[in-house]
């Protein structure tokens, strides 16, 4: 298990599907080796990420994230799609399944919601229809996503 800064890990005991919200200082810059950490992520992750946001954060935020799951081995695509509640439509999410289909996600893959609720909303609806579902880890930027 790596040693991260600054960090709390609550876990989510469901009984089914359960998982952790990790809390870190640093966490964008760390994303990558994160995901690889078995005791925060459980069972291992394929290589292949769809990292989706929209431009505002991306602008901020999305190479930051890319980079840290580039430098930790994941073979890594984006979606960028427009900002704003009136864009959570079946055309984005088509637009995510483009995505996905172009990057040739597996089911042992990932989407990354990085972005507040329309994003994350889209992202874990698309990563749960996509191959009768997938993993899917939500990086929140608004506190309401929270």
């Amino acid at each position: 298990m790596q040693k991260f800064a600054m960090q709390t890990v609550i876990p989510v005991p469901l009984p089914q599907n359960a998982y952790n919200v990790v809390l870190a200082s640093g966490g964008l810059q760390q994303i990558g080796p994160y995901l690889q950490d078995p005791a925060i992520v459980s069972p291992a992750l394929g290589k292949k990420v769809l990292l989706v946001s929209n431009p505002q954060i991306w602008k901020y935020y999305g190479e930051t994230v890319s980079a840290s799951l580039k430098a930790s081995g994941f073979d890594v695509a984006h979606c960028i799609l427009p900002a704003g509640e009136r864009y959570k439509t079946l055309r984005s999410i088509e637009k995510i399944f483009d995505a996905a289909l172009a990057h040739r996600l597996e089911r042992s893959s990932t989407m990354v919601a990085l972005g507040g609720g329309v994003i994350g909303d889209m992202t874990g609806f698309a990563a749960a229809s996509w191959l009768r579902g997938i993993s899917v880890v939500q990086i929140p930027t608004t506190l309401l996503a929270w």
